[in-house]
């Protein structure tokens, strides 16, 4: 450990992915970051995956291998990484998706922004913390020069509406403007421990997507501010864990957006706002297209994820 650098714990997640996350911790080996350490949590792989990571470990760099008897989901697997790390004396926790690549200078870059001081003259009225409490990376899609898969994020919240700046687009300098985030993608996100010992870890009401959503908002209304850091760069090579056409994606989806609508959405907003955004165009709409396709697995887990989202209790 360098004890000039703030120390981080990197926290990745694996589910039968061996190759992806081999090839995400080599490119954690060839980082300029000084002070770090990584903890793997394998969601009850079956593929030899857990074996394999342990033998990186022991030929490249020392990691701690949490193993599940099950698939815990994104939520309750990053949970544990970050106990894990907060149970050290580290000061920042970077939660990586296993199928991205990270470029040497990017933690680096990540945490030199999250060190400034947060006040700002003029930008801080009354006594809200101005403290910076989240940070992201520029993230490219993996093997596609310049193609953006985010250049930080837009919200409608009250939707439950999140947007990936750029997603798609060439890079041509058109985001490199660092500003404010609603929320950080949790694809590769650098969070504070003061921020974790605040506002808490992620809620395991969510088993993936809409968890880093629901974070960004907890983080702001605390009074910390999200940031892009377009210097750090990030590949990522898309959903292969669960696939965006998935009958699984398509169930969680719903579920999740109807749990973070339900837990943050005012009731009026709720009532006239996000439930006919819901049913219109993220019910009936998939629905029909659904049907004329014939995915019929697809087609239940629409409706049963509605069904989940709106039965399961909430805090």
């Amino acid at each position: 450990m360098n004890p000039t650098e703030p120390h981080v714990t990197i926290v990745i997640l694996n589910w039968n992915r061996e190759a992806d996350t081999l090839e995400c911790l080599d490119s954690l080996a060839r980082m300029n970051y000084p002070s770090f350490s990584i903890v793997v949590v394998d969601n009850g792989s079956t593929d030899g995956s857990p074996e394999a990571i342990e033998r990186w470990g022991c030929e490249h760099l020392p990691l701690t291998l949490i193993r599940n008897g099950e698939n815990r989901g994104f939520v309750r697997g990053s949970n544990q990484g970050m106990r894990h790390a907060l149970s050290t004396d580290t000061e920042y926790v970077f939660l990586l998706n296993n199928d991205t690549v990270v470029e040497p200078d990017a933690l680096s870059l990540l945490v030199e922004t999250a060190e400034r001081s947060g006040e700002r003259s003029g930008q801080c009225p009354g006594e809200r913390s101005c403290d910076i409490g989240m940070v992201g990376p520029k993230i490219y899609q993996y093997g596609k020069d310049n193609v953006l898969d985010s250049a930080g994020t837009r919200a409608i919240w009250w939707l439950a509406q999140g947007f990936l700046i750029g997603h798609g687009e060439d890079d041509r300098g058109q985001y490199d403007n660092p500003g404010e985030m609603p929320y950080v993608t949790g694809t590769a996100l650098l969070v504070k421990r003061a921020v974790l010992e605040k506002i808490g870890l992620m809620d395991e009401d969510y088993f993936c997507y809409f968890d880093d959503f629901d974070w960004g908002l907890k983080a702001r209304k605390a009074g910390y501010r999200l940031l892009l850091v377009p210097e750090a760069v990030v590949h990522h090579k898309g959903s292969q864990t669960a696939g965006f056409n998935s009958p699984f994606y398509v169930y969680h989806m719903v579920r999740s957006r109807i749990l973070f609508a339900r837990k943050n959405v005012p009731l009026l907003l709720y009532l006239f706002a996000f439930l006919p955004y819901l049913f219109l165009y993220r019910y009936l709409r998939p629905a029909a297209l659904l049907l004329v396709h014939r995915k019929w697995s697809h087609l239940r887990s629409l409706h049963r994820g509605l069904h989940e989202g709106f039965k399961k209790p909430v805090n």
